[in-house]
């Protein structure tokens, strides 16, 4: 079962190096540090098939390898911007080896090894002075005003520690790539004085040594996004444009005299060099320089091809069943690259070049997930459009459907597992169909279809969202009364464009706003840009464009989410529509996420992550099916009132309704240490154990092991009773529903031994029968310990491997146990007594180890939840793997 909280539990494998002789891999793992409130990168690596940390930085990136496989250069963030450091990749500690005031970039090698090339932030004037601009381009997304701060490249001479500044000026300079010789370095700039208004970046090279003028060698007219040497180092490969309009990136042969030829023409498609949001990776040479490897996005997918450098057919390398490529490293013969699955949200992966072998390295991502099933529908004007319904394949009958509308708007869903959108997963598990849809715009089928919407956004491209839900509806999958729309970035857009002109949406979740296209012209970062290339120039269309023209007309309940830094689709953007709303008296929330930029919901803080998938899941259930999601704030206080009435010094609760799950915690988990609880404090769980103990014997029951109504001296013939005709007559099934008549309050300390429940047993034949077998109820813990007794004969394990196997392991329970010693890895709480009036740690911590299968297994609330679906009792249910069996009905 997916829940928003699973982001806490995250582990996402990025930026993968593969080592010169292609034996070994370091990578990024990026996992989330919740009381911090932050994702946490550090290195991995890949070595004889096991995944082990190599570091133990919060923000170590970009690892490269040494080109004689002795050292890796990454970027670590620590008390400071980001400087490179070395580590010796045979074992040892980190050593930083740049100290520059505002940090440096991604390092890149010399062939000799000898020095690092990077681009660094220099200011070339005082950024304390007033903001003045010339220029457009005086802000940007994440980074805010740039005030004089400019990227220049910077060469590091290793022997030395030296770090020189080798280009300077009033412009940017993109990643550099070495010569051959080392000698040159490669870089895209934008360094023409109009190039804010013109998009031009052209390909440059500049001398290493001395301070030379750079030279423009290519792409004068065009955009260069990626920059590499081919091996011979008389041309360059390029992604880019060679002419400054909105299309596909190709894949570009550039010779040093600016001749340009498309090596991946014949493919139409967009080739993906990556960024956040955009997976791909740069292209590499393999075969000593003879072939290229690259990324194109085909059907939402991003795939790795193969191409001669001298021109040619592309071929596919890897691709197709709904996978995605991202990142790309090459070495002896192997690429490395994470890759995304259905199934999985991304592993570490290697290709052996020569037989096309894909090898998955890593495990980091176990989950059990709604598979996205592939559909296409016909648009009225032929066009086909392409996309993925989510759905619980067991409902049946029309469904409430949210429609989710991609950004860009030349991005694409694909069919890979997300990690970015949890809502999808929450509501399809609460009977909900999620619609992913690729409209004209969107990137993957081709370049016409690419810039199809050009100069007409939401009016090319709305019927390609409205359609494909009629024919939804019509095939009864869809419910006409339960139909939702959201959006982020051109989907926040397209989410007002749609509601100003359509009233079939019962809700609407507009993200990353831009509802009035003539005011984002000269407050967005890339307002000049959309208007002048998206949106087919200035003129009386703009308005016409603009969802804010017809907000009069919106009717549908509606949420605004944005991050309140953000400069691509700035806070006032969805401060106008939602203050339009208000007073149009159409319900709305505007919810701001303080000091994020426009990406935050791939990488902003986890707390805002979480909100926004949680406020989505509530805002469309409470508006399309009138259902109030549960008050977490209310239940808190509720919690904290309730310990405090009855001097409970702490709790935690964890309510599940519909797959919608709310936590709350009170107090400290030991008054004598004052420790707080916390959601992931674990507590004893008593008599819930025993639920858990009859799980386990009913997955025995269906593996045909044992029979509920066959005595259970079939599987404990040495069993001996007060009761003689009670041992050989007493079932599973009298022990399951405390019939059996044995005493039930027996709690004899048999030891810390593994045989500690067969001595438990042993003891019973002196344990009094307090009624006839059968006759009637009476809460029995001996009976849930002879059950434990019971799965350990038939597993040939103790009852606590059996439960850890069985039951905690297959469902995920990381923070569930049974005995002290495991408790002591986790925040633990004590009980507490009260004495002369004050309460404090009871001196034992809980049952002996022989009531085990009675009551001495600890959780988490998120983790009881958790087991839920795989402790019915009777009926269909999902288990741990996503399978579905059926329970034997208890009579």
């Amino acid at each position: 079962m997916t829940t928003i909280e699973d982001l806490y539990g995250y582990a996402l494998p990025e930026q993968p190096a593969v080592s010169p002789d292609g034996t070994e891999i370091v990578y990024v793992l990026r996992t989330t540090d919740r009381e911090g409130d932050r994702d946490v990168r550090a290195l991995w690596r890949v070595s004889g098939g096991t995944a082990k940390q190599l570091t133990r930085g919060t923000a170590d990136v970009a690892p490269a390898w040494s080109p004689d496989g002795s050292r890796v250069a990454f970027l670590r963030t620590q008390d400071g911007p980001a400087q490179v450091w070395l580590l010796p990749s045979d074992g040892g500690e980190p050593e930083q080896v740049t100290s520059l005031p505002l940090g440096a970039g991604e390092p890149v090698w010399s062939a000799d090894g000898t020095r690092l090339a990077f681009t660094a932030p220099v200011d070339i004037a005082d950024a304390s002075a007033p903001i003045v601009a010339d220029r457009l381009d005086y802000k940007s997304d994440g980074s805010g005003f740039l005030r004089s701060i400019r990227a220049h490249l910077h060469v590091l001479e290793l022997e030395s520690g030296e770090v020189r500044q080798i280009t300077d000026g009033d412009w940017h300079a993109g990643s550099p790539a070495w010569s051959p010789d080392g000698t040159k370095l490669a870089f895209p700039a934008a360094r023409d004085k109009d190039a804010d208004l013109t998009f031009r970046a052209a390909v440059h090279v500049v001398e290493v040594a001395g301070r030379a003028e750079p030279k423009l060698v290519g792409l004068a007219d065009g955009q260069a996004a990626t920059v590499t040497w081919t091996a011979d180092g008389t041309a360059l490969l390029v992604t880019g444009r060679t002419n400054a309009a909105p299309g596909h990136l190709s894949l570009l042969h550039v010779s040093l005299d600016g001749e340009v030829c498309d090596l991946s023409a014949a493919l139409d498609r967009n080739v993906m060099p990556g960024m956040s949001g955009y997976p791909g990776g740069r292209p590499v040479l393999i075969d000593d320089g003879r072939t290229v490897l690259f990324c194109a996005r085909d059907r939402g997918c991003t795939q790795l091809y193969s191409v001669d450098v001298g021109g040619g057919t592309p071929r596919l390398l890897v691709g197709g069943d709904s996978r995605v490529v991202a990142g790309l490293s090459t070495g002896n013969g192997v690429a490395a690259i994470v890759l995304g699955t259905p199934a999985s949200y991304g592993e570490i992966a290697t290709v052996d070049l020569a037989t096309g072998e894909l090898t998955v390295h890593t495990e980091h991502n176990a989950t059990e997930l709604f598979v996205r099933e592939e559909r296409e529908f016909t648009i009225s004007d032929g066009t086909v459009v392409h996309g993925w319904l989510l759905r619980d394949p067991e409902r049946t009958g029309p469904l409430p459907l949210l429609l989710d509308i991609h950004g860009g708007p030349h991005n694409a869903w694909n069919g890979t597992a997300d990690p970015v959108h949890l809502y999808h997963q929450v509501l399809a598990q609460q009977g909900w169909a999620v619609l992913l849809l690729n409209p004209r715009g969107s990137d993957g089928y081709g370049e016409a279809f690419y810039t199809a919407a050009l100069g007409a956004w939401g009016k090319a491209d709305a019927k390609d969202f409205l359609e494909p839900i009629d024919q939804l509806v019509a095939e009864e999958l869809a419910d006409p009364k339960k139909l939702a729309v959201t959006g982020y970035s051109y989907g926040g857009y397209m989410t007002c464009y749609l509601t100003s002109r359509d009233s079939r949406f019962a809700a609407a979740v507009a993200g990353g706003v831009i509802s009035d296209l003539t005011s984002s012209v000269g407050t967005s970062d890339a307002g000049h840009y959309l208007t002048a290339l998206e949106l087919g120039g200035p003129g009386e269309h703009i308005a016409e464009l603009s969802p804010l023209t017809l907000v009069d007309q919106v009717r549908t309940p509606t949420l605004i989410y944005q991050g309140a830094s953000d400069d691509r689709c700035p806070a006032g953007q969805a401060e106008q529509w939602f203050a339009a709303l208000r007073q149009n008296g159409v319900p709305a929330r505007l919810v701001l996420y303080p000091g994020e930029s426009h990406l935050f919901i791939l990488g902003g803080k986890p707390s805002h992550r979480e909100d926004f998938n949680r406020r989505v899941v509530d805002w469309v259930r409470e508006h399309a099916e009138n259902r109030k999601p549960l008050d977490a704030k209310h239940w808190q206080r509720r919690l904290s009132t309730l310990a405090k009435k009855y001097g409970v010094p702490g709790a935690a609760l964890g309510i599940l309704r519909d797959g919608e799950i709310v936590q709350a915690h009170h107090g400290v988990l030991n008054s004598a240490t004052g420790v707080e609880v916390t959601d992931d404090s674990i507590f004893q769980i008593g008599s819930i154990g025993k639920v858990w103990t009859a799980t386990v014997v009913m997955r025995l029951v269906d593996e045909g092991l044992l029979d509920l109504d066959a005595p259970i001296t079939d599987v404990l013939p040495e069993l001996k009773l007060a009761d003689p005709v009670v041992a050989q007559k007493v079932t599973m099934r009298h022990l399951l529903t405390h019939t059996s008549g044995i005493d039930g309050d027996v709690f004899t300390d048999t030891g810390r031994g593994d045989d500690c429940l067969e001595i438990y047993t042993d003891q019973l034949v002196d344990a009094a029968q307090n009624h006839p077998l059968g006759a009637t109820f009476s809460y029995c813990n001996s009976g849930f310990v002879l059950a434990g007794r019971v799965i350990e004969k038939l597993t040939g394990q103790t009852w606590d491997a059996a439960m850890r196997e069985k039951l905690f392991a297959p469902l995920g329970l990381t923070r569930t146990g049974i005995l002290p010693e495991e408790a002591l890895l986790h925040r633990a709480a004590v009980g507490h007594l009260t004495k002369d009036g004050k309460t404090e740690p009871a001196p034992v911590w809980g049952l002996p180890r022989s009531l085990g299968p009675a009551g001495t297994i600890f959780a988490t609330t998120a983790d009881v939840l958790a087991s839920r679906g795989c402790t019915s009792t009777a009926g269909w249910h999902r288990t741990a793997h996503g399978c579905c069996r059926k329970a034997r009905p208890w009579r």
